[in-house]
């Protein structure tokens, strides 16, 4: 057993899992049961961000099994948690929500609840990119259309907020270097000079169907090492690139904890108020 010498971050899940796509891979359904009201979350939420900060972390994602922004409260609660965290000195650089970027869209939403997130502290908004063509992006979240990209960053950036993009590598999608690189090219054209990819897969790590290839994989890898320069790695997996002045990171979908190293990748603050060591909670348990 190695002594816990970092926790790079906190993920935590929020809202009522409700969803305003339909994905046939996503990764969030079996979680949405856990998905109500618990007396324990506001507090373990809170003890997950301070313990954290002790030791060393930087990074606070709230996402869900659902899509996040369709109960709006929850992450405004999540946010004001945060907010008391930060306040008593537990603050981190990074505060971002992940979404599928749906209703980004719309305007009057952005209006109404982004400048009170931001005064809570969100900084960073992590729109989920399966395809920079907007009628393949709706077909993957089988919607009938998906909000063009340029007004997702324009109404977020409008309230002084950080796009970035989760620009996920899928098979028959984005699965090879040459689809990442215009993927990537598009994204930076429309304003997005932050990029994360990591491989569709099950919840537990393991390849499903929408997986792309181990050579696609290793092309995009390969394609990094000769286009970006490498920042720094990862200890769990992948690492930061500089691409142009653009940051590219690639990274794995899930770590599975291992209780010989001296880091945590990250506490996860599970809806049912479970705080795990990684997303896989067997044998990584912190606090129930």
């Amino acid at each position: 057993m190695a002594c816990i010498g970092k926790i790079y971050s906190v993920s935590a899940l929020v809202g009522n899992g409700t969803c305003n796509a339909n994905c046939d891979f996503c990764s969030g359904k079996y979680l949405r049961p856990q998905a109500m009201e618990n007396q324990n979350y506001s507090k373990n939420l809170e003890a997950a961000i301070k313990l954290s900060a002790r030791y060393g972390g930087w990074s606070l994602s709230l996402t869900g099994s659902g899509e996040p922004t369709c109960d709006p409260n929850a992450l405004t609660k999540a946010l004001e948690v945060y907010n008391k965290c930060a306040d008593q000195g537990a603050y981190f650089p990074n505060v971002n929500l992940f979404t599928n970027g749906i209703l980004f869209g719309d305007e009057k939403f952005c209006d109404e609840y982004l400048d009170p997130w931001k005064k809570l502290g969100l900084n960073n908004i992590a729109v989920s990119i399966h395809s920079v063509d907007e009628t393949e992006q709706a077909e993957v979240y089988n919607l009938k259309s998906y909000p063009p990209l340029e007004q997702i960053v324009s109404n977020i950036k409008a309230h002084g907020l950080g796009v970035r993009a989760t620009l996920l590598l899928r098979k028959n999608g984005v699965d090879d270097s040459d689809r990442y690189e215009s993927a990537v090219k598009t994204l930076i054209d429309e304003g997005i000079d932050n990029i994360t990819s990591w491989p569709v897969g099950n919840p537990d790590g393991t390849r499903n169907e929408y997986t792309p290839s181990r050579l696609g994989i290793f092309k995009i890898k390969r394609w990094l090492h000769h286009n970006a320069k490498l920042c720094h790695g990862h200890v769990w997996g992948g690492g930061v690139y500089d691409y142009k002045g653009n940051i590219l990171r690639i990274t794995d979908y899930v770590t599975k904890h291992n209780p010989n190293k001296d880091f945590v990748r990250q506490l996860v603050v599970f809806q049912d108020g479970t705080v795990a060591y990684s997303w896989i909670r067997e044998g990584a348990l912190c606090m129930k």
